[in-house]
């Protein structure tokens, strides 16, 4: 997955939202947050793979395991993750936020992270990610989360 299929995805989960699409057939089953909430989550971990998370993860982990499986995930196409894990440090995710709004914060993301040309902040698990890896990996995370999407 790209930056492309990143973006793909964010223009699908705002066409959803203004036809009225369904929560349940775009979210993840076993999802523990409501859509509002989900894509809020995304929106956080997009947009900080450019300003910096709050919080990393010990370097070792950031220099052994995460880069294990970082190329797993990249290689299998696929995340698998807790769905209901926060990013750490990060703010509550608004449950009453309504959806719509929580999609606006994440094209903002996307595009923020779209037109950003330097080196992004390590990620808290995975450690440095190269723009490519970063697109592949927002696009998969959202495909995770909101697999309705794909189904279009």
């Amino acid at each position: 997955m790209t930056e492309n299929s990143l973006s793909t995805l964010a223009d699908r989960l705002r066409t959803d939202i203004a036809e009225g699409r369904d929560e349940a057939a775009v979210l993840a089953p076993g999802s523990v947050w409501n859509l509002s909430q989900t894509v809020q989550h995304c929106a956080q971990t997009v947009g900080y793979s450019v300003s910096g998370y709050p919080k990393l993860k010990p370097a070792l982990v950031r220099a052994v395991i995460g880069p294990v499986v970082k190329k797993a995930f990249l290689r299998r196409g696929a995340m698998k993750h807790p769905l209901g894990a926060v990013i750490e440090g990060a703010p509550a995710l608004d449950p009453a936020l309504p959806a719509g709004e929580a999609t606006a914060q994440l094209d903002e993301a996307v595009k923020l992270f779209t037109a950003h040309a330097g080196a992004h902040a390590p990620h808290p698990t995975y450690g440095r990610c190269t723009h490519e890896e970063f697109a592949a990996l927002h696009a998969l995370h959202l495909a995770e989360h909101l697999p309705g999407l794909a189904v279009i």
